[in-house]
C-alpha cells in the first residue's frame, strides 16, 4: 500500500493510481505514477516546466502505457 501523503489519486478503469512530480536523483523533474499495489511503477520526464501536469495528462499517460502492455 502506498502512503497517499504528498501524492494525488487518480482512478482509472476501477483501479487506483497515485502520482506526483518530483526531481529524480539527478535533479531532473519526473512524473511518477504507481498502482496502489506498487506492481506498476512508471516514471516520465516533464517536457515543459511551464505547462502544468494535470489529471487529464496523467490519464493519457496511463492509457498509452496500458494499451501497449495488453
Amino acid at each position: 500500500m502506498i502512503s497517499p501523503k504528498g501524492k494525488r489519486l487518480l482512478e482509472y478503469n476501477m483501479e487506483k493510481y497515485y502520482w506526483f512530480v518530483r526531481p529524480d536523483r539527478t535533479g531532473s523533474m519526473k512524473i511518477h505514477i504507481f498502482s496502489e499495489d506498487k506492481q506498476m511503477q512508471l516514471e516520465y520526464p516533464v517536457f515543459d516546466k511551464e505547462v502544468p501536469v494535470t489529471p487529464a495528462y496523467i490519464r493519457r499517460l496511463l492509457e498509452d502505457y496500458l494499451q501497449h502492455t495488453q
